[in-house]
C-alpha cells in the first residue's frame, strides 16, 4: 500500500470515528495549564467525570471505546506539551513530562483510568507552569546566573566563576539562589544536568560514558550513581523505556 493511501485511510478512519474532540472542549485546559491553574485542573476533572461512560455509550464495544479514548489521550499529550512549551516551559522538561504519560498509556486496562491518566498529566504540566511563572519574576542576579549554569553544563563550574561572571560575592551568590530557587546552586546545577541527561539517553545514540563526559561529570560512575539517586534507575534502565 502507498503511502499516500495509508495516509487517506488513517484520515477517513479517524473522521468516521470522531476520534478527537472538539477545541472548544478542550480550549480550558490549555488555558490551566499556561496560567498554571491546578485548581482550574481538578475542577475540569470533576465536571467531565461522565465522559468515559458516554464514550462507552457512543460506541458499540468496550474495545471500541478504549481505542478511542487512547488516541484522543496520545493527541491531549501531544497537544498539552506544545501548549507548555509555548507558555514557557523547558522543551525537555514538557516531553519528558509526555513521554512518561503516554507510557501509563499503554498499560492502562479500563476508560477511568485513561481518565485519570490525562487529568493527571494535565495538572502535572499545570504544576510545572507554576513554577515558571514564579521564576519569571526572579531577579536580574539570578537569571543571569542560570543562564551561565545552563551554558556551560559541560564544563566544570565554580561558584566563584559564576559569581564573578554577575559582580557579586560567592556568599550572596550562594544567598540569592536559596531565598529565591529553595536550593543551593550545586543542587540546581545537577537539576539541570540530570535533565539535559535524560534528553540525551532518550533522544540520541551517545554511550553513557560520553554523555557523563559531555555533562562533566568525573566518571561514568559518578554520573550514574548522581543519575541513580536523582531518577531511582540507571541510565540505562531509563534509556531502556524509550527504546
Amino acid at each position: 500500500m502507498t503511502e499516500k493511501k495509508t495516509a487517506n485511510l488513517i484520515l477517513s478512519r479517524t473522521r468516521r470515528n470522531q476520534i478527537y474532540l472538539p477545541y472548544a472542549r478542550k480550549k480550558p485546559y490549555f488555558e490551566a495549564i499556561a496560567a498554571g491553574d491546578t485548581e482550574k485542573i481538578s475542577e475540569l476533572s470533576q465536571k467531565n467525570y461522565e465522559y468515559p461512560t458516554a464514550l462507552f455509550n457512543r460506541c458499540g464495544t468496550y474495545s471500541e471505546a478504549m481505542e478511542k479514548m487512547y488516541y484522543e489521550a496520545v493527541g491531549a499529550a501531544n497537544e498539552m506539551c506544545l501548549i507548555a512549551i509555548q507558555s514557557g516551559l523547558l522543551d525537555m522538561v514538557a516531553y519528558d513530562i509526555r513521554d512518561e504519560f503516554i507510557k501509563e498509556f499503554d498499560n492502562a486496562v479500563a476508560l477511568p483510568d485513561l481518565y485519570d491518566l490525562v487529568h493527571g498529566m494535565a495538572h502535572s504540566y499545570a504544576v510545572k507552569m507554576k513554577y515558571v511563572l514564579k521564576e519569571k519574576k526572579k531577579s536580574p542576579r539570578l537569571a543571569r546566573m542560570m543562564t551561565y549554569i545552563e551554558e556551560h553544563l559541560g564544563e566544570k563550574i565554580e561558584l566563584a566563576d559564576i559569581a564573578d561572571h554577575v559582580g557579586i560575592s560567592r556568599t550572596y551568590a550562594s544567598a540569592v539562589f536559596k531565598e529565591e530557587l529553595g536550593m543551593t546552586i550545586s543542587e540546581f546545577i545537577l537539576r539541570e544536568r540530570m535533565l539535559e541527561a535524560k534528553r540525551m539517553l532518550r533522544d540520541t545514540d551517545l554511550t553513557v560514558a560520553n554523555i557523563a563526559d559531555r555533562l562533566g561529570f568525573c566518571s561514568q560512575s559518578y554520573f550514574t550513581k548522581n543519575f541513580t539517586g536523582t531518577e531511582g534507575m540507571t541510565p540505562v534502565e531509563y534509556r531502556r523505556q524509550f527504546g
